[in-house]
């Protein structure tokens, strides 16, 4: 357990990245935060968003916020859409399920990501260190017309 007493975090020290699929990710809560227990990213997919079907070590809890997220799993050797997750409802995939979420509505999909353990934070930044990928961590118009400034 860290020895520094409870602080709060500050959005505006929450970075936000913008990744393939069209997605934008907040980090809600930092693996370095829970001694990489875990971590929590709040993800908003565009229409049409989301990574393509993976599977991973850790496991992943998610809980749908705003809009549909369609997710998809394997079945007898192909990726198919098993069920879609309305406002509330929430999903546990396990490590090494293969899988997908996707935001196949047509409006602005938003939802929060627990994993265990903490990867998806470490993830992040590892990659933009290692691959010399730089994410925007800039702000974010999330907007559905934005496009038509």
């Amino acid at each position: 357990m860290p020895d520094d007493p409870l602080t709060p975090g500050r959005a505006a020290q929450r970075p936000v990245y913008a990744v393939a699929g069209g997605n934008h990710v907040t980090v809600l809560l930092d693996r370095a935060q829970t001694g990489g227990e875990l971590d929590v990213i709040e993800v908003t997919a565009r229409p049409g968003g989301g990574p393509p079907p993976h599977r991973h070590a850790f496991a992943e809890w998610f809980q749908v916020l705003e809009g549909e997220l369609t997710v998809c799993e394997e079945r007898d050797g192909t990726v198919v859409p098993t069920s879609v997750l309305t406002v509330g409802e929430t999903l546990w995939i396990p490590p090494w399920t293969v899988h997908a979420t996707l935001n196949l509505g047509e409006t602005l999909a938003r939802f929060a990501v627990i994993s265990r353990p903490g990867a998806m934070s470490g993830y992040l930044a590892e990659i933009s260190e290692r691959w010399g990928i730089e994410f925007w961590t800039g702000p974010v118009d999330r907007s559905p017309d934005a496009a038509h400034h």
